[in-house]
């Protein structure tokens, strides 16, 4: 399966989930009697009751740390500070890293180490730095690596593919 099949799969759910939060009632009315036959007496309209969605998972955020269960298989930049980690035991965790060295020297350990410790990945270069596109088993890694903070922050995302 490629990484953009796998990333269709994962966020399908997602948006289907999303998409039933907005979906409002319609309200339909009967034809109107003809003049040439007399209307059936009215029954009363059964009442239907409310549907509430779902809530929205509980969102866990993580202040300067990474949350207990962050995959071992994603690796953390030596010397990079987390500045923000936050996520749901269901779709995944977002985290954020700050790093003093250049965009490239960060770019090229993510792209080593995901391939060496099993993630089958693909870098592209963009205007903004470098993004990461991984895969691994059922789950799915984005990382954009760009200028910023102390010199270099790592935006990763990895979800559970549905």
């Amino acid at each position: 399966m490629s990484i953009w099949q796998s990333r269709a799969n994962a966020i399908v759910p997602l948006v289907l989930a999303l998409a039933g939060f907005g979906c409002g009632s319609e309200e339909t009315r009967p034809a109107a009697p003809s003049a040439a036959a007399p209307a059936p007496a009215a029954e009363p309209a059964p009442t239907a009751e409310p549907t509430v969605p779902a809530p929205p998972p509980e969102v866990m955020e993580w202040k300067g740390e990474l949350p207990s269960d962050f995959p071992g298989d994603v690796p953390q930049y030596p010397g990079s500070k987390v500045t923000s980690a936050q996520g749901t035991a269901d779709l995944g965790v977002a985290v954020t890293f700050d790093s003093p060295d250049a965009v490239d020297v960060v770019a090229k350990f993510y792209s080593d180490s995901l391939a060496a410790m099993g993630w089958q990945t693909q870098t592209q270069q963009i205007a903004e730095g470098a993004m990461i596109l991984a895969d691994k088993e059922d789950r799915t890694l984005q990382a954009m690596i760009h200028a910023g903070g102390q010199g270099t922050l790592v935006d990763m995302i990895i979800a559970r593919a549905q």
